[in-house]
């Protein structure tokens, strides 16, 4: 009867959820996983036998990447996802998008060459074929990935959105316009990218103007930027003591000592070039690094209420965390 059909069917799932590797993750998750730059499953995706474990740790310490996705894992995969994108999940949309940037889709390499002349009607076979195939589908991707990215901002994933200003920015700092560049890095820099934070810096002192460049190398020190913190003591803030030893106690929160010097000797040229210097090697040299910051000494009082205001911008750097603005894909699951 239907009991015993019942049972037949969940015995048979069963067994292929257990052959297959079958198992559900958050899209967080999932997007975590993506963002490391390769198709691996997280661990806690499914539970891995102890002796595969140890072999994939062993073969990841000789600098070999994890196990692949194979295509049918990826198409349950993006199956899935796409459900969730259809009733407007922001984040199951940045997964697809970057499910789509990935190079593991296909292990073909495509040809422009090739796709031109199928497109010509050209009568292709063989690896020709193979290449032409591979490049339309790299175009079909490229399509699939710009989409879906569009639509996680258009729903207001911060990281989507991240992505299309920098990708903006970049192309335009590339093509010479500093215009909109500057408009795209500010876009970024509002979703507290520091790196461009750092751009409009340098777009800032190309143009001379010096009152925006200590803007956002501000921002960025307020961000976490340990590089833009030795700038503001060697330069805007050369003159505030207090506020310098700030940015020395700040730094000091985040694993960085600027009074420590980091000067070294490395091989200049040669079988071991760039290279810290050896002197059984021998050889030229040069010398590359910070000599550390020296700082004059500031009552204890002073040293007190420095580490107290260093201790309160920590605490606001680690309470932005994750920028994303988080959607109603909270808790889903695929």
């Amino acid at each position: 009867g239907y009991e015993s059909v019942a049972d037949s069917a969940g015995a048979a799932l069963l067994s292929m959820i257990a052959v297959q590797c079958v198992g559900v993750a958050s899209v967080e998750l999932v997007i975590d996983t993506l963002q490391q730059g390769y198709w691996a499953y997280h661990e806690d995706w499914y539970d891995i036998d102890e002796q595969d474990e140890d072999e994939a740790s062993a073969s990841e310490s000789a600098g070999n990447q994890p196990p692949s996705l194979d295509p049918a894992k990826i198409a349950l995969l993006i199956d899935g996802l796409n459900g969730l994108a259809s009733r407007g999940s922001a984040a199951a949309h940045y997964a697809l998008a970057l499910i789509y940037r990935g190079d593991d889709l296909s292990e073909e390499e495509g040809s422009s060459y090739w796709y031109s002349l199928m497109e010509q009607g050209r009568d292709l076979d063989g690896v020709q074929l193979e290449w032409a195939t591979a490049y339309k589908t790299h175009l079909l991707n490229t399509e699939r990935e710009a989409l879906h990215l569009t639509e996680a901002a258009r729903l207001g994933w911060a990281d989507a959105r991240l992505d299309i200003a920098l990708e903006k920015a970049q192309r335009a700092e590339h093509r010479g316009d500093h215009g909109q560049a500057e408009h795209w890095y500010k876009e970024a820099a509002g979703l507290g990218h520091v790196d461009a934070m750092r751009s409009l810096v340098w777009l800032a002192e190309d143009a001379g103007d010096v009152d925006s460049a200590r803007h956002w190398n501000h921002q960025a020190a307020l961000h976490g930027d340990v590089d833009a913190m030795r700038d503001l003591i060697d330069e805007d803030d050369r003159d505030n003591l207090f506020q310098s030893w700030v940015w020395v106690y700040l730094a000091e929160h985040l694993g960085t000592d600027l009074r420590k010097s980091t000067l070294r000797a490395y091989h200049d040229g040669g079988m071991y070039a760039d290279q810290e210097y050896d002197d059984d090697q021998g050889g030229p040299l040069y010398v590359a690094g910070d000599e550390g910051v020296e700082l004059e000494p500031i009552s204890s009082a002073e040293e007190a209420e420095a580490k107290k205001q260093a201790a309160e911008l920590f605490r606001s750097i680690g309470s932005k965390g994750a920028f994303g603005m988080m959607d109603s894909t909270t808790g889903s699951f695929v």
